[in-house]
């Protein structure tokens, strides 16, 4: 079996599962790219864009705004596993590339800390046979990165709840 700090991406399986796959695939349909990203403040607000993307083609875009007290690197990881979720609830029979703009959560081998490395679990655990990966995109070449600063600005835009 292959181990993560051998992968460039984060694929799980040998490249035997690999090759299996890309027969496999022959039954799945067209590639689905799914560009994420996470925007947060200081303030312990975030926002989140992901644009869903097929044959070039966007099908689906969202932003949203919530409350994180994590890091980015740890947000973004927790973006890339909804993401994955997103795609085998919506587009269960299509292979997924999960593209960010967090090169810790694509290329880190060993997370430095407890809450990073179980949000970069939760993606590994999310890629599945091959078929799903996540990989690195520039921030310029990451539609979501300006969804991503839309959701946080409708969240500062909220007025703050008032304890009754």
């Amino acid at each position: 079996m292959a181990r993560m700090s051998q992968a460039r991406n984060i694929v799980l399986g040998s490249r035997v599962t690999l090759n299996f796959t890309a027969k496999e695939g022959q039954l799945l349909r067209e590639c689905l790219v799914i560009y994420v990203d996470a925007a947060l403040d200081r303030n312990g607000r975030a926002g989140c864009g992901l644009a869903v993307f097929i044959r070039g083609r966007a099908v689906y875009t969202e932003s949203f705004g919530f409350s994180h007290l994590g890091g980015s690197a740890q947000l973004e990881a927790h973006v890339c596993a909804g993401a994955l979720d997103l795609a085998a609830a919506r587009w269960p029979y299509h292979r997924v590339i999960v593209r960010t703009d967090c090169a810790p959560v694509v290329r880190s081998r060993m997370p430095s800390s407890d809450s990073f490395r179980i949000a970069v679990h939760e993606v590994r655990e999310r890629c599945r046979r091959g078929w799903r990966v996540v990989r690195y995109v520039s921030r310029k070449a990451n539609p979501a990165h300006e969804l991503a600063r839309e959701g946080l600005k409708s969240i500062t835009r909220q007025p703050a709840l008032a304890a009754a």
